[in-house]
């Protein structure tokens, strides 16, 4: 099977919480945050909801610096980021 063009990749974005996916072909030098923001708006269909309550797992460990592109977390064609919602079992970074 062919890979993508150079430069870009197809990554399945998932959160399992709501059953839900969606499949995208992205720029490889795209931010963990970027993905992160579009996946959220195309999978929940609105632009209201708040990316920032919402963390991302790659090989189900959590991705804690979002600034780092899909080719340095190592995302390969067809790879799996999962978007899953900060709670109670998993609270965010305290930051202050």
């Amino acid at each position: 099977m062919a890979e993508p063009a150079r430069g870009n990749t197809t990554v399945r974005l998932i959160m399992p919480d709501r059953w839900l996916e969606h499949v995208a072909r992205v720029p490889s030098s795209a931010t963990v945050a970027e993905i992160k923001e579009m996946g959220v708006r195309a999978m929940l269909q609105r632009g209201s909801e708040d990316p920032g309550t919402y963390y991302v797992e790659h090989r189900e460990k959590e991705v804690r610096d979002e600034t780092v592109t899909l080719d340095g977390l190592g995302v390969r064609a067809r790879g799996i980021l999962s978007i899953r919602p900060y709670d109670i079992g998993h609270p965010r970074e305290f930051a202050g």
